[in-house]
């Protein structure tokens, strides 16, 4: 049999749910590339532009197979290039598409110039990324290729699961078409791309009701109302575009959560702009994670009562009054460690920066490190976690690099 029908044939033969924990889904054992796959199938997709790139190669296969035997109501088209395939998304977005693509690494830094566009032409579309870095050439997990896009305009999301990351993009859909600004959905490469995991797959019909056919737009082909797109835009005008921009941008951190709650109603799973465990009046010491990492910090601060964990899901825009809220309760001698997989050549890194800016007019100031480390898919593994705890504790710096040898 080709792998394909294989596939398929694992697929419909999977566990029905016959569950009262999630209702109206089959549990299927799966990797996240394929959980990202099957997410941009559920949202009926209309239109995959694909270039093949390590790690995220499988999603894009993986939809091939799909739109090939009709699984999948889309048209698939392989691109020459990454650039390309923001370009025809572009493109795809305006003539009314729901749109769908996967890049990682290079071929999301060669679609920089497309991005800025995308995202100021007020296009509607979701694009998982897998994180990977760039020079020194390097395949393995690192979310540097992401957070260098930071600021292109796109809205960013960072699953710590298979699970997470097939129900953020199913929620993205929903605020990428109210806002008509694009999302970035955010998975590491190999511990989480090519890793299988138990996920609850909901049911065409389920996400039919969650999520509807798009509407019409302004910036959008319309043969009964020419238009022209992409002209000249006099300086008397581009600040309008932009505060507009600006105040839509204002509304991702409660949009976000409506649209959460919205989906823990009918699917019975609960995602915040950030997660807050432990974090309490006597918490000494906060974790500030983002992704795959949040997993084994659950596992050690087990054993460490003094110590919380901040997971941040949302990170652009990046959610300040969550944060605030979340570390209210600390006390005034508790420290933030900020643990960054990425590396931008500065003397922070990414997350550190953010959470500055979040907390400049916290009513107070507390201790925050930076921690690099699992750079370049390095592995995270607990005794690394117990030695940020220790170093936080006993022997911080400003900027920590662990596990690291000269």
């Amino acid at each position: 049999m080709e792998a394909a029908t294989i596939y398929t044939t694992l697929l419909k033969t999977s566990k029905l749910a016959t569950n009262t924990r999630f209702p109206r889904h089959r549990q299927q054992v799966m990797k996240g590339n394929h959980a990202a796959a099957e997410a941009a199938k559920l949202c009926r997709v209309g239109f995959v532009p694909a270039y093949p790139i390590t790690p995220q190669t499988s999603i894009v296969e993986r939809l091939s197979e799909m739109t090939s035997t009709g699984e999948m109501d889309a048209t698939y088209v392989n691109m020459d290039s990454e650039h390309s395939v923001f370009a025809a998304a572009m493109g795809a977005s305006i003539g009314g598409t729901r749109v769908f693509t996967a890049t990682a690494g290079q071929g999301l830094f060669y679609a920089h110039e497309v991005l800025h566009a995308i995202a100021h032409f007020r296009l509607p579309m979701v694009v998982c990324n897998v994180g990977r870095p760039s020079i020194p050439w390097n395949i393995w997990s690192d979310q540097s290729d992401s957070m260098a896009q930071r600021d292109t305009g796109w809205i960013q999301f960072y699953g710590e699961s298979s699970q997470e990351v097939m129900d953020t993009i199913i929620q993205s859909y929903r605020l990428t078409e109210e806002l008509n600004i694009p999302v970035m959905v955010v998975l590491d490469a190999f511990y989480q791309s090519h890793t299988s995991e138990n996920v609850w797959v909901p049911e065409q019909k389920l996400v039919d009701e969650f999520l509807p056919k798009p509407k019409r737009r302004n910036m959008q082909l319309d043969l009964e109302d020419p238009k022209a797109f992409g002209g000249m835009v006099p300086p008397a005008h581009y600040d309008k575009l932009n505060f507009n921009f600006w105040k839509d941008m204002n509304r991702v951190e409660s949009l976000s959560e409506t649209i959460a709650e919205e989906f823990a109603g009918q699917f019975g799973r609960r995602y915040g702009n950030i997660e807050a465990v432990n974090i309490t009046p006597k918490t000494k010491l906060v974790l500030v994670t983002i992704s795959s990492i949040t997993s084994t910090v659950r596992g050690v601060i087990r054993n460490h009562p003094e110590v919380g964990l901040l997971k941040i899901r949302l990170f652009k825009p990046f959610p300040q009054q969550a944060i605030l809220n979340a570390l209210r309760d600390l006390p005034e001698d508790a420290t933030l460690a900020v643990v960054e997989r990425n590396f931008l050549g500065d003397r922070e890194g990414a997350l550190m920066m953010e959470m500055k800016r979040a907390l400049y007019d916290a009513p107070r100031r507390y201790r925050m490190y930076d921690f690099y480390t699992g750079l370049g898919g390095k592995d995270v593994p607990p005794v690394t976690i117990e030695r940020i705890i220790h170093r936080s504790q006993h022997e911080p710096a400003a900027v920590n690099w662990i596990d690291f040898e000269k």
